[in-house]
């Protein structure tokens, strides 16, 4: 048995967590959920790039007046 952790896709349906597939999970086995961040639809990624640069010259900024 392997001692590597796997990633088992699924969705929520009535508050409860489905797997997809076939993927037979055994009873009482310990597992972590992981919500990956919404997708950005394409039309908004130059707004995101903007407001990352835009936190990132704030920081500089502000690493440049304590020193």
């Amino acid at each position: 048995m392997s001692t590597e952790p796997r990633v088992i896709p699924g969705v929520v349906r009535n508050g409860v967590v489905v797997p997809r597939g076939d993927t037979p999970l055994p009873e009482g086995a310990q597992v972590s959920i992981l919500i990956p961040p919404p997708e950005a639809p394409p039309s908004a990624e130059p707004e995101v790039w903007e407001r990352a640069s835009d936190v990132a010259g704030g920081q500089t900024d502000q690493w440049e007046r304590e020193e």
